[in-house]
């Protein structure tokens, strides 16, 4: 319902003030003369009030109200176009009021109430639209995790054992069953890790040796080999839809698929979706590339004037006369037509009475003095307010249509081929035309592609049988301007100029000083013609960019894509905020069992707690060790682990091969310095380079490095802190000798932003070299 607008009732406020009826209905006369009727309205009110019987009364007050009615109308149009709805609704209630008879506002009223309804459905709706977008991406992911938790942080040292029984055993610690793919492959791993949860180890210890996981069931999980097809066949896929609020829906499907690396996708124009079948890690990564280029268009206004300067001179001057030929004709009868084709007949006895009298000369009869002279200006103004989207071309024509002829000849078949000609007509635009094409930054530039054509008739052209053409003259400027908000740019010096000086008069006179200048007439005029054009952008709309749009985004690597938080934790989400519950060593259980109960804490040196390797076990030194003392809550910030990737390298004698050492857990790190030692006999560490932790977001990490026979020394140093988990160090090895050795971390520190950090050494990687 449309409130009461404050106006009308200021404007019954006044029926009850003023002086007396006469007076009043004077003075509603004066204020309706001048156009004030919701004035004269409460004057002729008061009027009537004083005189009810008053017929001149009456009838000027109905004339003030429909008077008033029209006037809050007109006020009801200037709203519209400027679409203040809300303005417009309360003049065309005052209309209404004023004069139920005016069918115009009544309708008009019902139509600007039905967009204001509508348009706070659509305001409703797309707060519903978000409100269900952020409620739908807070669901949980639809994949299945495991029940039983640990809280224990986990304590697990292996040399040299099998890689299938440490899963094993580290899946009985947390009570999960673990199963291995048919294409599983066991081999020797050592591993030393303490302090870290059950996820976190497993996924150090799979990733080192190129396996990854699937949840089957909330008991169960498989460990798969790393390939292609092994990810093919194993890896959940998910189907979404995203609905886009501004992007081209074919190009923003394009961006998906060639970034993110979904095949399955398919775009929906006229719905303005997106459909996509991928992992939840594309489709994680495809959201975010979404939600960075949907962002509303640009608008810009532009103000542009338009200045068409021309003038023309002329000056005429001098005598002239009524004709510039003198001529002798022979008549000697006198009579008109005696002469005919340059001859005249006469009697021969005549020729000897031949005189001056038998001539008549014609000479001029009237002689004209010109003092002419003329000026005239003429200037042609527009200042259009253009405004256009981002990308979007917008046009302006301003001229007029000049039609062109053009001739065709078609075969005409009359008993033999002949050609028949037929004129048509096509139309050239003769003035300005603008072209521009604008483009808004996130700085708030404003960059105009801007095509500015000048046309005028030029003079028409005689051409073969065809008669008077016209001609046209054209300037066309190309050009980019990038301008701020609220700065002009002028473009001007588009001048022509034309001048013309034509003399008559007597021969021989045009080169006397003195006589040239009175005795001869001269014309002389000047056509000059200029164009100035004036651009003003403003920004109606900008590009909204958020902080989170410039941050970014791990993806994995190049192989796996992996995007954090977009699967689930190994154990789902995190309970609610609970005193946490004193940490206990957990014993072993035959695989398959239920989840062991924590049995109480045994003292140090007593029985370790992982468990004893089963018949079967290598037989080469195999330790466990338990947890460490209970303690009452699991600190937040856990050490950085170092390992090597591969364990094991293995090359050639003369050849060169790679190994890694790896971080895992590693923040803010600043700069890696690290001690290798090595059999100088077996291998030669040839290069040591950064590796992809310091170098993943592209900043340059700079290296000191000293090459000595049995022991390396490198420091490579980051601008800025990197965090993550990534090869910190890449070891360029060649073999030299056939046989087996080790290479280890004699020391390993990690400066970070709040300190520094020496994680513990890591197993020493075993160098083979084959001959």
């Amino acid at each position: 319902m449309v409130r009461c607008p404050r106006r009308l009732l200021a404007v019954f406020l006044l029926l009850g003030l003023g002086p007396g009826c006469a007076s009043a209905y004077r003075q509603g006369r004066t204020e309706a003369e001048k156009g004030n009727w919701d004035v004269a309205v409460a004057r002729f009110t008061k009027a009537l009030e004083g005189d009810p019987s008053n017929i001149r009364y009456k009838l000027a007050l109905e004339n003030a109200r429909v008077g008033a009615s029209r006037f809050h109308y007109t006020e009801a149009k200037k709203h519209l176009a400027a679409n203040d709805l809300e303005a417009a609704a309360e003049s065309l209630e005052i209309a209404v009021k004023y004069d139920p008879a005016n069918r115009s506002a009544s309708d008009d009223l019902q139509i600007v109430r039905n967009r204001i309804r509508k348009r706070d459905e659509e305001r409703e709706h797309r707060a519903e639209f978000e409100t269900m977008k952020a409620r739908a991406q807070a669901q949980r992911v639809p994949l299945p995790v495991l029940s039983p938790r640990s809280p224990v942080p986990v304590v697990i040292k292996y040399t040299d054992a099998s890689l299938e029984k440490i899963l094993e055993s580290l899946g009985k610690l947390a009570g999960v069953n673990i199963l291995f793919d048919d294409g599983y492959k066991d081999k020797k791993y050592t591993v030393n890790l303490s302090g870290v949860t059950f996820q976190e180890a497993l996924d150090q210890i799979t990733f080192v040796n190129r396996l990854f996981y699937k949840i089957l069931d909330q008991n169960t999980l498989i460990i798969v080999p790393e390939g292609r097809q092994k990810r093919v066949s194993y890896d959940e896929l998910m189907l979404q839809t995203f609905y886009l609020q501004n992007a081209e829906a074919d190009e923003t499907l394009q961006l998906v698929k060639t970034i993110a690396g979904i095949t399955k996708a398919m775009s929906n124009k006229s719905l303005g979706a997106i459909t996509l079948v991928g992992t939840p890690d594309q489709l994680a990564w495809a959201q975010r590339i979404i939600e960075a280029n949907d962002k509303a268009r640009g608008e810009v206004m532009i103000e542009v004037q338009i200045l068409n300067v021309s003038r023309t001179k002329i000056k005429q001057y001098g005598l002239a006369l009524s004709n510039y030929s003198v001529g002798a004709e022979f008549l000697p009868s006198g009579n008109p037509g005696e002469s005919a084709g340059g001859l005249t007949r006469v009697r021969a006895h005549l020729l000897s009475s031949i005189n001056l009298a038998d001539f008549v000369v014609s000479v001029p009869t009237s002689i004209f003095s010109k003092f002419l002279q003329s000026e005239s200006t003429t200037r042609i103004l527009a200042a259009p307010k253009l405004r256009a989207a981002e990308g979007k071309k917008t046009l302006l024509n301003i001229g007029q249509e000049v039609p062109i002829p053009v001739t065709t000849f078609s075969t005409v078949n009359t008993g033999g081929s002949t050609f028949a000609p037929a004129t048509s007509f096509t139309y050239r635009t003769v003035g300005v035309t603008l072209d521009v094409t604008p483009k808004v930054s996130a700085s708030g530039d404003i960059t105009l592609e801007l095509t500015a054509e000048f046309s005028l008739l030029g003079d028409s052209t005689q051409v073969g049988n065809s008669g008077s053409l016209p001609t046209f003259l054209t300037r066309k400027v190309n050009g980019t301007i990038r301008l701020r908000d609220g700065e002009t740019s002028l473009i001007g010096g588009l001048l022509q100029q034309n001048e013309t000086d034509s003399l008559s008069g007597i021969f021989g006179l045009q080169s006397v000083p003195v006589l040239n200048k009175v005795f001869t007439n001269r014309e002389r005029k000047s056509d000059e013609t200029e164009i100035l054009i004036s651009l003003t952008p403003h920004i109606v709309r900008g590009p909204k960019l958020t902080e989170e749009d410039m941050v970014p985004l791990g993806v994995g690597t190049q192989e796996v894509p992996k995007v954090e938080g977009a699967r689930p934790s190994l154990f789902g989400p995190e309970p609610p905020s609970s005193p946490a519950p004193s940490p206990r060593p957990a014993t072993p259980t035959a695989p398959g069992a239920a989840p062991p109960a924590a049995p109480s804490t045994t003292p140090p040196g007593g029985p370790a707690t992982a468990p004893a390797p089963t018949s079967g076990a290598p037989t080469g030194p195999e330790e466990g060790a338990g947890p460490p003392a209970p303690a009452t809550t699991v600190p937040e910030t856990r050490p950085v682990t170092a390992l090597f990737s591969p364990p094991e390298a293995a090359l050639k004698v003369g050849e060169a091969g790679t190994l890694g050492l790896v971080a895992v857990g590693a923040r803010d790190v600043l700069s890696v310095e690290v001690v290798l030692t090595y059999d100088p006999a077996l291998v030669e560490v040839a290069d040591l380079r950064p590796g992809s932790l310091l170098t993943l977001d592209g900043q340059p990490a700079g290296a000191e490095k000293t090459l000595e026979a049995g022991r390396a020394r490198a420091r490579f140093t980051r601008p800025t802190g990197t965090t993550g988990s990534g090869a910190v160090v890449v070891i360029m090895l060649k073999g030299l000798k056939a046989g087996s050795g080790s290479l280890g971390v004699e020391s390993l520190v990690l400066v970070r932003t709040g300190g520094t950090e020496r994680p513990a050494p890591p197993a020493p990687a075993r160098v083979v070299v084959n001959p």
